[in-house]
């Protein structure tokens, strides 16, 4: 008997709230999360009829997991944004918008992204500009042991959208 499993990467989806167009977006303020949420692990069942996933408990707060927020900086300064981590109610003046996030992990042989959340938001912290939300795939026994560094590149290209 030979089993193949393929993994799939989950989903993004992505909202712009500006009614016109995107304004030029050239300074960044990025809001460094304070803790992440983690999804402890639980075993499935496994019944002649398959596998049976568990239901997940809710998230727990947990201390900060991996580097999202350079991994945020590098990529818009691939599209000429400039920007500085700093920490909620710190912002400074000057800026174009300010990025926050929030992630969720799980284990799975590693910690892995379940669910990662980046919005823009106007300088005055008033208005959310935009918002882009990755989720693991619905089976989260097959997926690509999503990572930052796999799904931040592709959501910040769509909150970046003209």
């Amino acid at each position: 008997m030979i089993l193949i499993l393929t993994g799939c990467a989950g989903t993004v989806k992505t909202a712009r709230y500006q009614d016109d167009a995107n304004p030029e977006l050239r300074k960044a303020y990025i809001v460094s999360t304070e803790n992440s949420q983690y999804i402890k692990f639980k075993f499935g069942k496994i019944t002649p009829f398959g596998y049976l996933s568990p239901v997940d408990d809710a998230a727990e707060k947990n201390e900060v997991i991996g580097n999202t927020d350079t991994i945020i900086k590098q990529e818009l300064k691939k599209y000429g944004i400039e920007s500085v981590i700093g920490k909620k109610g710190d912002v400074p003046e000057d800026f174009d918008f300010i990025v926050e996030y929030s992630d969720t992990w799980r284990w799975d042989f590693k910690k892995i992204l379940d669910k990662l959340e980046i919005a823009f938001i106007s300088p005055d912290g008033e208005k959310l500009l935009a918002k882009s939300t990755f989720n693991i795939y619905k089976n989260k026994e097959l997926h690509n042991f999503p990572t930052p560094e796999k799904e931040v590149p592709k959501m910040i290209k769509e909150l970046l959208k003209k």
